[in-house]
């Protein structure tokens, strides 16, 4: 079986708006098997899909919606995201802080199947919080979100002990791809635990990816993929 094809932040190439409902509605119409989008919470507590922690260089946590809203027009509730995914396609939601797990396992099982979800956070901890909260939940441990010393120490020793993917009860590891590209995920794959890799781009490594055993594949370009490869929504 061929990897999931995944909708990095809804973008259907690279000149894509991300995390905005106009990029996921496109997305879903071309046929990717499922939307990845980051989700935030604001100083009232509404959760929004936006990737990075400011706008305007002010923290999202520190604004209330309004304030927000009225500083990026785009910005989107997940609510909304939700409700034009429902029925449609999978979703693939980045918990970027910690703090609303609760809310975002409850507005996932009251919407999707369980097969139509996949969790993952870079936070071991928020990780290991969705898993308790709901063990049939399919989660993910991002790694390799920096490039310097520290991270890639913290990734040499993940490689080797597993340490942090234990601890989170993730289902799968969800590495960036130059790190699965470099053999760090041997042990991982002996073991049969499944990887998700992010974010690939480049054609001909996605040509391989399809006949691999990869789990899914997070990309910003699933358009250019689909024109090249025709038949890959019918695997």
């Amino acid at each position: 079986m061929s990897p999931l094809i995944i909708s990095h932040r809804g973008k259907v190439d690279l000149v894509s708006p991300e995390n905005v409902l106009i990029g996921i509605q496109e997305a879903i119409k071309l046929g990717v098997d499922m939307i990845e989008f980051d989700v935030r919470s604001t100083k009232d507590g509404r959760l929004v899909c936006h990737h990075d922690a400011t706008v305007d260089n002010r923290m999202i946590s520190d604004l209330t919606y309004d304030v927000l809203k009225n500083l990026k027009k785009s910005i989107c509730k997940i609510e909304e995201v939700i409700d034009i995914c429902k029925d449609k396609v999978g979703v693939n939601l980045e918990i970027k802080e910690k703090g609303f797990e609760d809310k975002i396992v409850n507005l996932l099982t009251s919407t999707f199947s369980y097969d139509k979800i996949f969790v993952t956070s870079f936070l071991p901890s928020v990780v290991r919080k969705v898993k308790t909260l709901d063990s049939k939940i399919t989660a993910g441990l991002l790694i390799g979100d920096s490039i310097n010393y520290r991270v890639f120490y913290r990734i040499l020793k993940e490689s080797i002990f597993m340490t942090e993917f234990h601890y989170s009860k993730a289902d799968f590891i969800s590495p960036f791809y130059k790190i699965y590209e470099m053999g760090l995920m041997k042990r991982f794959e002996n073991l049969g635990i499944p990887i998700q890799l992010w974010t690939v781009n480049d054609l001909f490594l996605l040509k391989d990816l399809i006949n691999s055993d990869i789990q899914s594949v997070v990309t910003d370009v699933p358009r250019k993929l689909f024109q090249a490869h025709p038949n890959l929504k019918d695997v």
